[in-house]
């Protein structure tokens, strides 16, 4: 089971930021903690894995209608 606090701490920097290498490292973050991502080490995400790690931190966080 993800941390949800680890999640919605890292999604939450990533909304905010206007750093690309930010946004991804924390994208990269929360979506090895959800395994939505492969726990590979490269943080340089595209835009399809950007969103699947959103949607997927919607969804754990209660987010999504």
């Amino acid at each position: 089971m993800p941390d949800k606090n680890y999640v919605e701490r890292y999604i939450n920097r990533a909304r905010t930021t206007e750093n690309e290498a930010e946004k991804n490292n924390c994208l990269y973050r929360a979506g090895t903690q959800m395994e939505v991502i492969e726990s590979n080490g490269n943080d340089k995400l595209t835009s399809a894995q950007q969103r699947a790690v959103f949607d997927a931190a919607d969804k754990l966080l209660g987010r999504k209608k």
